[in-house]
């Protein structure tokens, strides 16, 4: 039996095929970190039909792998910016296809990646167990690759997820672990799916652990929040305008934890600009933490008001 080949497919593909597909991936994520997968979804999911007819057509052997990895990563993207947008369902099928073409083409390392886009959706929802079970199973993965930085993810992931859950030992032990994988990390070549991983990151990861073991543990990790979090704020490039915005949330939070009440309203009406320039539903649901906090304080009432007025438009 003949399987027809889906409309538009080539029928024999190069190097420039999969390259135009490894480029298209490239600027749409670039356009995630900047704007949002409010800004971007339609454009990945637009594009990747395309992508994905690749592997309906007649590829060089030395392609087979790198093929299957392009529209991983496409499908990769494609769920990340829909868990960016609200999209749970999809966005976790377009995961589970990238893990199934990432496991096809043998690159393990992608395969880490993808396992902790599929945690950090359970992280964000609140259930903290299941987002470990997916970052344990990246770290077999990432260790499988001989990749420091992607195990580097994992752990800085599995940190934050400790946190959500009180375990203060065990979170700050996964930083400690953090930083000594990315240290041993080779980054003259990082692929694109983990480029985002760079020093500046690691502030901000280090800050938001100590965010949520200062809500769930001890008010006094802020005092360790803090200075982690002005320094991911003051590295990160206007390409990185969405975890910028995430990180004065962050540190509105800690602010208020610290009774700095004045400071906490001029830093999260910075991250409420900030916000405005970013199409992101996660940022409507990081706002109810530091709406929470904000209520508690009568110098706030201010700050809670344009809170609330904002999460419709964050939505």
């Amino acid at each position: 039996m003949y399987r027809r080949r889906p409309t538009g497919a080539p029928a024999r593909i190069g190097i420039a095929d999969v390259e135009s597909v490894e480029r298209t991936v490239r600027d749409l994520r670039a356009l995630d970190y900047q704007y949002g997968g409010g800004s971007c979804h339609r454009a990945v999911l637009t594009r990747l039909p395309m992508a994905q007819a690749l592997l309906a057509a007649t590829v060089p052997v030395r392609l087979t792998r790198r093929v299957d990895a392009a529209v991983a990563d496409m499908h990769n993207l494609a769920g990340w910016t829909l868990f960016d947008n609200g999209s749970i369902t999809e966005a976790l099928h377009h995961f589970g296809v990238a893990l199934d073409l990432a496991t096809r083409a043998g690159n393990r390392a992608m395969a880490a990646n993808i396992r902790y886009r599929r945690g950090r959706v359970h992280l964000h929802y609140n259930s903290a167990g299941q987002a470990l079970a997916e970052f344990e199973r990246g770290r077999i993965e990432a260790h499988a690759a001989n990749s420091p930085l992607a195990a580097a993810i994992l752990s800085a992931n599995q940190a934050w997820a400790y946190a959500k859950l009180g375990r203060a030992e065990e979170a700050i032990a996964a930083l400690a672990t953090m930083r000594n994988e990315f240290e041993a990390a080779d980054r003259a070549e990082v692929p694109s799916w983990a480029a985002f991983f760079t020093e500046t990151e690691l502030s901000a990861m280090s800050g938001s652990v100590h965010t949520d073991l200062a809500r769930f543990v001890d008010s006094r990790h802020a005092k360790r929040a803090v200075p982690e979090l002005e320094t991911a704020i003051g590295s990160y490039g206007d390409g990185m305008a969405r975890s910028r915005a995430f990180c004065l949330i962050s540190l509105a939070v800690n602010r208020l934890l610290l009774q700095d009440v004045d400071v906490a309203v001029d830093i999260g009406r910075d991250a409420l600009v900030h916000g405005r320039t970013v199409k992101s539903s996660r940022l409507r649901d990081r706002l109810r933490p530091l709406e929470n906090e904000a209520r508690k304080w009568c110098g706030a009432d201010e700050l809670t008001e344009e809170i609330r007025t904002m999460l419709p438009a964050a939505s």
